[in-house]
């Protein structure tokens, strides 16, 4: 589901959507290649300090506030509903 694939950047597949995101949280670096994937709610969380971001925008969703988290999509199955 998370798959490093540079120092810089992870991969998620959610199995619906794809995407390469920055791969430390904005908020303190947590390695996010640890955090956890939610594919019902398409968002990822910092194993860190919880920060949880969304998966198709990249901001931030709960957590200490921070930046949003940089990331593209690659290949999305259907539309956000």
């Amino acid at each position: 589901m998370i798959r490093q694939v540079s120092a810089d950047e992870i991969e998620i597949n959610t199995g619906t959507l794809r995407v390469r995101a920055q791969s430390e949280c904005p908020h303190r670096k947590g390695r996010l290649r640890f955090g956890f994937v939610n594919p019902r709610r398409m968002t990822i969380t910092c194993p860190l300090h919880q920060s949880t971001f969304d998966l198709y925008t990249g901001a931030r969703l709960t957590g200490p506030a921070c930046d949003g988290l940089r990331l593209s999509v690659l290949e999305a199955e259907h539309a956000r509903r």
